[in-house]
């Protein structure tokens, strides 16, 4: 067992924090950056190292045996008094109010431990949460898979076929050229890697080629090579996605090209 000093106390609110526009509760899952559980004296709180610390390395807990873990992402105990600052940090709060979830409100907490995670191949251990009026423990894993998200479930984990973004304003939205993540090419600045924010003199070399459909394929993929060079979470993250991704205005055979480039 992990932080006895929870066992015991109730679970007053759940929050959600980072989600980038994701559903916070898909499929019976909960998925958030960072998620946030308050109970009578404490708020524990799990957060992603793909997302916020710029590396892979997840907290180190003891398990039943005695061997130390690592669960992917970032544990932290807190004081009530101290949370709300720390919580500050990050951005998007939302309360987790999904009738499947809201009925753990009020609940004690009777166990937390490490354990391993056999359907995750990425991650080789998760935590459980056991409530006083629950059958089952709750699963909290780490998905780098899925763009660095904590998932909670009950034991059905979340999956996609592939990853398809419309809009830089949905989930996975860093990947489409409109993402406002500027970067510099030629000597120049790009606001975005969309065609209508390229330099003027790029467009126009665009208008009069008599191959518009290679230069505009080789002009993406450099932008979209340069956006994810000067920014390099983005690009762990591009690094860590394990599904095929399908984004509007961009050749299926870019995003290949361009993880090549990036030497991932």
């Amino acid at each position: 067992m992990i932080f006895p000093e929870l066992v015991g106390q109730k679970l007053n609110q759940l929050w959600a924090f980072d989600q980038d526009n994701f559903p916070s509760s898909t499929n019976k899952s909960l998925l958030a950056g960072v998620q946030a559980w308050e109970f009578d004296d404490a708020v524990l709180v799990f957060s992603s190292p793909l997302r916020h610390l710029h590396f892979a390395q997840g907290s180190v807990l003891g398990n039943e045996s005695g061997g130390l873990c690592d669960v992917g992402f970032r544990v932290t105990l807190l004081d009530s008094e101290s949370a709300d600052a720390w919580l500050s940090n990050y951005t998007g709060c939302t309360t987790v109010d999904a009738t499947h979830w809201c009925r753990l409100i009020g609940q004690r907490l009777n166990d937390i431990r490490v354990t391993p995670d056999n359907a995750n191949h990425q991650q080789r251990w998760c935590m459980e949460l056991t409530f006083s009026e629950e059958v089952k423990p709750c699963s909290v894993m780490y998905r780098s898979d899925l763009d660095g998200l904590i998932e909670t479930s009950w034991g059905e984990r979340f999956e996609l076929q592939q990853i398809e973004v419309n809009s830089p304003k949905q989930a996975f939205g860093w990947l489409h050229p409109a993402a406002p993540l500027e970067f510099i090419l030629g000597e120049q600045l790009w606001r975005t890697a969309q065609m209508s924010d390229w330099p003027f003199a790029v467009r126009k070399q665009l208008q009069t080629s008599t191959q518009p459909d290679a230069l505009y394929r080789d002009t993406l993929s450099r932008a979209l090579v340069a956006r994810f060079q000067q920014h390099p979470r983005y690009r762990q993250r591009l690094q860590a996605l394990q599904y095929p991704v399908r984004v509007k205005d961009v050749p299926q055979d870019i995003y290949p090209q361009v993880r090549h480039a990036l030497g991932i």
